[in-house]
């Protein structure tokens, strides 16, 4: 004869915790197939209408911004981050960096010396000396 075993979730409902929660599942995953899982997107842009991100007051829709330019790949776009390599925000500042070198590939051991954390008059001259030496690399991309 077995003894009965007692489990002390059994007294709180256990099995219907169960089902309520595969229940919550299937309905999430319902409500998620049917919507398509379509919700808006970031908007970001240059302010002529393809990064509005990039000018926003908000420092983590910049750094988001600055996050999509990456993700997209395009070299054509670097020249947008250069002024930001000048900005208020040190994680703005720092992420500009970061994607400008990302998308420079392998040319990123070239790069200017750069500070995101030195004295503004130090960082007054970093975006056009990134944008000389993003020139000399891909010359006629900074328009």
């Amino acid at each position: 004869m077995k003894s009965a075993i007692y489990h002390p979730l059994s007294f709180f409902g256990y099995t219907s915790l169960k089902q309520w929660c595969f229940r919550l599942l299937v309905a999430s995953t319902l409500i998620a197939s049917f919507s398509g899982c379509q919700t808006p997107g970031p908007q970001v842009s240059d302010g002529g209408g393809r990064w509005p991100g990039l000018l926003s007051e908000n420092a983590v829709m910049r750094t988001q911004t600055i996050h999509m330019i990456q993700q997209g790949g395009d070299r054509s776009t670097v020249p947008l981050l250069f002024p930001l390599l000048n900005d208020e925000d040190r994680w703005v500042r720092y992420n500009a960096r970061a994607a400008i070198l990302v998308l420079a590939g392998p040319h990123m051991e070239t790069a200017p010396v750069y500070r995101y954390m030195a004295k503004s008059s130090l960082l007054k001259v970093a975006p056009e000396e990134h944008r000389v030496w993003w020139e000399n690399l891909f010359p006629g991309s900074t328009g």
